[in-house]
């Protein structure tokens, strides 16, 4: 019974976008998938031996517009980072819903081929509870920028983008998110 839920969930959502798009001109959806390299950046002196370590991301965007667009984004992303506090070595790992909020610009804009180029506020909730030393809890929400290049190839698209926190993930350590992703996408409609 949950399966049939599910696939006429998927339909009728199937059904919503495509008569959207058939009604806002330069609309479309695509899912993503891709890997992260992290990183906390700190300046706290007791910290030591700090060092990034691989995560993945997996979600949906949408892209509205034509030469310059806006794409909002949800995506469910891990990451994981490592240091010594003392004498013992903390490995934090995140998972979090990710919400980036572009601006972009094509600077080649053909049919088959653009290459482009954007830039936003990226919001971000952590859904665990890092490893973190005793008393220095990690924030659950969190804001930050993202800045991203990217190229479309007909319905593939492949984008780089750096995402650097704004706010303070865990306040007593001092430390920021500094996160490289690649990934690869597919518009569906």
């Amino acid at each position: 019974m949950k399966t049939i839920k599910y696939l006429l969930i998927v339909a009728v959502s199937i059904f919503s976008m495509t008569t959207l798009k058939a009604q806002v001109p330069g609309l479309s959806f695509g899912i993503k998938a891709g890997a992260n390299f992290a990183n906390l950046h700190s300046d706290f002196k007791e910290l030591s031996k700090e060092k990034g370590k691989l995560g993945f991301n997996i979600g949906v965007f949408a892209r509205v517009g034509e030469t310059l667009y806006f794409q909002p984004e949800i995506n469910y992303t891990t990451f994981k980072s490592e240091y010594s506090y003392g004498n013992t070595t903390y490995s934090p790992n995140f998972k979090q819903m990710n919400i980036p909020l572009m601006v972009g610009y094509k600077l080649i804009n053909k049919e088959a081929f653009n290459l482009h180029v954007s830039a936003g506020p990226d919001f971000s909730y952590t859904l665990n509870k890092p490893n973190a030393p005793l008393s220095f809890d990690y924030k659950k929400f969190n804001i930050g920028g993202v800045i991203n290049a990217g190229v479309d190839i007909g319905s593939l698209t492949i984008d780089a983008r750096y995402t650097r926190g704004f706010t303070k993930i865990n306040k007593g350590l001092n430390e920021k998110t500094g996160i490289y992703n690649l990934s690869v996408g597919f518009k569906i409609f």
